[in-house]
């Protein structure tokens, strides 16, 4: 057996060799950090590094650097992350105000549940009516009020359109990115604002008469989704979601807080049933483990909570109403996940009734179209899922690439299922068995399709689409059989 003190020949250079290394190191890096402060330091070791830095005058210089740069890092972020100040919008809306004769039909939130119809669907001619730019960012895509079309962008401004010609007819400004559906009531226009990153930000209040901004409501997170307005018993409450800073009830004139819960992440719209709220939550960007998801249900005038359910994943989208059943979508954006959710509870007791998986997380706002739940992936693939038989009626992959966030729309009067991809133009397909019927894309002259996050609006004679790069369009669909019998 060979004895230790044998070793020592074979092990001593061998560990000499990295610490020669370090010792160099340290040295170099001793002489430069000894430069920033004017003093000459010759190749001496780590001796002479600790003696620079233990000296009084570096280390508090040190000190007050460290913390001049981080306090002006974290100092910029959050300036970067701040709305924009009232002052700024009051300014900009007395410049932009145009006064407006216009009755506007109130629009409280966006509608979800439809009857199918039997209207044919076999033989539509799809054409471009008119193209306009109102600049990039059109995240949560346009809504529909008396001939009039709302859409914001990334710079802060709301755009009001002709519906039939595309004119521009006057904008709105709020200086952070317009992220959100709009809220039509009582001919007052109101809107959230921001990213993720945005803190502080507002619900905003715009009087659609005079064109003018009158007031607004401030929380401490992000409000990028849609207010909800809900009406029970006489009393009319404006519902925001405010991310880490919880669900927020909102008196609509004064624009005053009623109540406040906070239940987690919440960045969903709010469903509003029979002087109930039910709401969602999700897991934090950055830590999948800080928040727990949730279902939930609250007292419309209290927010006094009546049930909470634990999710399987995030719920970033309002949910729906399916006969007694309040239905949740969920799935993960931030975090790496092959799932997807379709969660069902009792709508008067929170007790779970159906649990569906799907291949890829969901996303997107789901529709109802009779018994059955219309509802589309972050990878495209769109499913109509019935609640009696629990399973996908049918499914059609669009084979999409990255992920949208756009949803399918219901055309009662076409009887069709609408959804504009993120490369692949619109598809228009069978309710019935999920056929495709169509599939348009612009033409050069039209202008190029470009990816989209917001879902078709259906107004009327025309689809509004929205892409995220600016572009909105009306689409005008005809039966071309119907015509020639008219």
């Amino acid at each position: 057996m060979t004895t230790s003190t044998e070793l020592v020949p074979m092990i001593l250079p061998t560990v000499m060799i990295p610490f020669t290394l370090v010792s160099v190191g340290l040295s170099i890096f001793a002489t430069f950090i000894a430069g920033l402060f004017g003093i000459q330091l010759k190749l001496e070791g780590p001796r002479k590094l600790l003696e620079v830095l233990l000296k009084p005058k570096v280390l508090l210089t040190a000190l007050a650097l460290n913390v001049l740069i981080l306090g002006g890092i974290q100092g910029w972020k959050w300036w970067i992350n701040y709305p924009k100040l009232i002052r700024t919008i009051e300014a900009q809306s007395d410049e932009r105000a145009i006064p407006s004769s216009t009755l506007y039909e109130d629009v409280p939130t966006v509608i979800t549940n439809f009857s199918s119809s039997n209207s044919s669907t076999s033989s539509l001619k799809i054409s471009q009516k008119w193209r306009i730019d109102t600049g990039k960012g059109s995240f949560r895509g346009a809504v529909v009020s008396s001939n009039r079309i709302f859409t914001g962008n990334d710079l802060g401004i709301v755009s009001e359109l002709d519906l039939s010609s595309g004119k521009l007819i006057r904008t709105f400004y709020i200086g952070t990115p317009a992220t959100t559906e709009i809220t039509i009531w009582k001919n007052f226009m109101y809107l959230g604002e921001g990213v993720h990153d945005t803190h502080h930000a507002r619900i905003y209040q715009f009087d659609l008469t005079t064109g003018a901004y009158k007031k607004s409501y401030q929380t401490l997170g992000h409000t990028e989704a849609q207010p909800v307005m809900g009406s029970f018993e006489g009393r009319d409450i404006l519902f925001s979601a405010a991310g880490e800073d919880g669900f927020h009830a909102i008196d609509p004139m004064t624009m005053k807080e009623i109540w406040k819960v906070n239940l987690g992440h919440s960045d969903s719209g709010a469903l509003v049933h029979n002087g109930v709220v039910f709401v969602g939550t999700g897991r934090e960007k950055g830590n999948d483990r800080k928040n727990k998801s949730y279902a939930a249900a609250l007292d419309f005038k209290t927010g006094e909570l009546l049930w909470k359910r634990e999710l399987s994943a995030s719920s970033w989208m309002r949910p729906v109403i399916v006969g007694e059943n309040v239905c949740y979508i969920s799935g993960e954006i931030y975090f790496v996940s092959e799932r997807g959710h379709i969660t069902c509870m009792n709508k008067e007791t929170g007790a779970h009734t159906i649990a569906h998986n799907t291949v890829s997380p969901i996303a997107s706002t789901p529709k109802v179209l009779d018994n059955s739940i219309l509802y589309v992936s972050i990878r495209g693939v769109i499913c109509r899922f019935d609640l009696e038989e629990k399973t996908d009626l049918w499914c059609f992959d669009t084979k999409g690439r990255g992920y949208s966030l756009a949803g399918a729309s219901y055309d009662p009067k076409r009887n069709v299922v609408l959804y504009p991809s993120k490369k692949n133009g619109l598809y228009v397909l069978d309710p019935s068995t999920g056929e495709l019927l169509n599939q348009w894309t612009p033409s050069k002259d039209e202008g190029e399709w470009k990816s989209t996050y917001a879902d078709v609006a259906v107004a009327g004679d025309y689809w509004i689409i929205s892409d995220n790069y600016g572009s909105v369009r009306a689409i005008n669909a005809t039966d071309p059989s119907q015509a020639l019998k008219n």
